[in-house]
C-alpha cells in the first residue's frame, strides 16, 4: 500500500513536515508494509517559504524590518539568486503570530515590514517577487508596504498619514512613489489562501477583521476605510477580484501599488510540488491542517488537495486538530473520514501541546 501524506502545518503547535513525521510512524506501527512518501503543504500563510525551499532550495535573507505595529523585528526571505527571484511570506513581517492576543487590532497594524522585505529584494536585483499572503495580522490594504515603497498617503488637510488600518478612510491624496518606474519593471505575483473580494458583507474587515482583534463598530469603520482607498483604484475589478480581500486587503495593494498578478496559493502550491503526479501512484492520500472549520472547504488547501484526489479517483482521509462547522460540510465531501485530536473531554491545552503523540496514535489506528 502506497500513502502519500500531504497536510497543512497544525498551526501553533506543529509544522506540516512534524505532522508528516507523526502520522508515519503512527502508520508503520500497524501497517509495517506501508510505503509511506511526505509531501508537506502550504496554504500562503505560515510555513510556506519551507514548502518552497525543500523544492527550489535557495538562500534566507533576513532583515531589520517593523513588526505588524511598527517594533523593530528581523524578518526573512527565501532568495534564488540564479533566478532572481524572492519569495517574501507576508506573515514573516506583518503576521498575526507577531503579536499577542492583547496587541491585536487591525486599526492599529500595518504592513510596512513587509515593503521592507519588498524593498530590500528590489535592492538585491529582484526581476520576480512572490508574495504570500496568509496570516496577517492587518487591515490596511497594503497602505503600510506601500509607504515603505516610497508612497505617500495625504488626508485633506494635506498632511501625511500613518501607514496603518484606521487611516484608510481618511485618505484623500496618494503621492507615487519615487521608485515607481522601477517597480513596474518587476514582476510580481501574489498567491492567496482565500478568495474574498476588498470590501462589504464578504470584504477582508467583515469576514476576517474579528479574528484580528476588531469589533463590530472597528469593522464598520475598516470597510469604510477599505471602500475610501478602492476608490483610487482605476477600476472597480480590483477590488472585486476575488482574493483582493486577503490579508485585510493586501491583495488589492498588490495589485493597485504593484500590478501584481493573483493566484489561489493552494493550486500554486500543488502545481509546485507536482501533486498529481505524486497522487497518481497512491493508493490512499491523507491530508489536513490545525482546524478544519467551514473555512476550509471554500477554496482554502483542504478543499483543493480534496478536489484534485476526487478528480483522479483516489481515497482521501483528514486529520485535523480541531473539527468544527460539521452541519456546514458540503455534500460532495461529508463521506470523507475526518480524524481529530481534540474530542471530549480532551483539553485544547492537551490537543496542541501533545499534538505529536496524538497524531502517531490516529496514525497507529487509521483506517486505510
Amino acid at each position: 500500500m502506497r500513502v502519500l501524506l500531504c497536510p497543512d502545518k497544525f498551526k501553533d503547535s506543529l509544522t506540516a513536515a512534524e505532522v508528516c513525521d507523526a502520522l508515519a510512524q503512527g502508520i508503520k506501527k500497524s501497517h509495517p508494509e506501508a510505503v509511506i512518501q511526505s509531501l508537506p503543504l502550504a496554504d500562503g500563510g505560515e510555513g510556506t517559504l519551507d514548502v518552497i525551499r525543500g523544492i527550489f532550495g535557495g538562500d534566507w535573507v533576513k532583515v531589520l524590518v517593523k513588526d505588524p505595529l511598527f517594533r523593530p523585528k528581523e524578518a526573512p526571505y527565501l532568495w534564488i539568486k540564479e533566478d532572481r527571484h524572492a519569495f517574501i511570506e507576508m506573515s514573516r513581517a506583518s503576521g498575526i503570530e507577531l503579536l499577542t492576543n492583547e496587541e491585536r487590532n487591525p486599526a492599529l497594524t500595518s504592513t510596512f515590514g513587509t515593503g521592507e522585505l519588498i524593498l530590500d529584494a528590489l535592492n538585491q536585483g529582484a526581476k520576480r517577487i512572490t508574495l504570500t499572503v496568509g496570516g496577517s495580522a492587518t487591515n490596511d490594504a497594503g497602505m503600510g508596504m506601500a509607504a515603505a515603497l516610497g508612497f505617500r498617503f495625504l488626508d485633506e488637510q494635506g498632511y501625511e498619514l500613518a501607514a496603518k488600518g484606521e487611516n484608510l478612510a481618511h485618505i484623500r491624496q496618494i503621492i507615487p512613489s519615487p521608485i515607481e518606474a522601477k517597480l513596474r519593471e518587476i514582476q510580481f505575483q501574489v498567491a492567496t489562501d482565500v478568495r474574498n473580494v476588498l470590501h462589504g458583507p464578504q470584504g477582508a474587515a467583515h469576514v476576517f477583521a474579528k479574528q484580528k482583534g476588531a469589533d463590530d463598530e472597528m469593522i464598520r469603520q475598516l470597510d469604510n476605510g477599505l471602500i475610501n482607498i478602492s476608490t483610487f483604484f482605476p477600476n472597480i475589478e480590483i477590488s472585486q477580484s476575488p482574493g483582493a480581500g486577503a490579508a485585510g486587503g493586501l491583495g488589492a495593494g498588490a495589485m493597485f501599488f504593484l500590478q501584481a498578478s493573483i493566484h489561489l496559493a493552494s493550486e500554486w502550491i500543488l502545481d509546485l510540488v507536482s501533486f498529481d503526479q505524486h497522487a497518481t501512484q497512491a493508493d490512499v492520500i491523507i491530508s489536513g491542517e490545525g482546524k478544519i472549520d467551514v473555512q476550509s472547504w471554500e477554496g482554502k488547501l483542504i478543499s483543493t488537495v480534496i478536489q484534485h484526489s476526487q478528480a483522479l479517483q483516489k481515497p482521501i482521509l483528514l486529520v485535523c486538530g480541531g473539527l468544527q462547522d460539521v452541519n456546514k460540510i458540503p455534500t460532495s465531501m461529508q463521506h470523507i473520514p475526518v480524524y481529530p485530536i481534540l474530542v471530549p473531554p480532551m483539553s485544547l491545552e492537551e490537543a496542541i501541546s501533545q499534538a505529536a503523540s496524538h497524531l502517531r496514535r490516529i496514525g497507529e489506528n487509521i483506517m486505510l
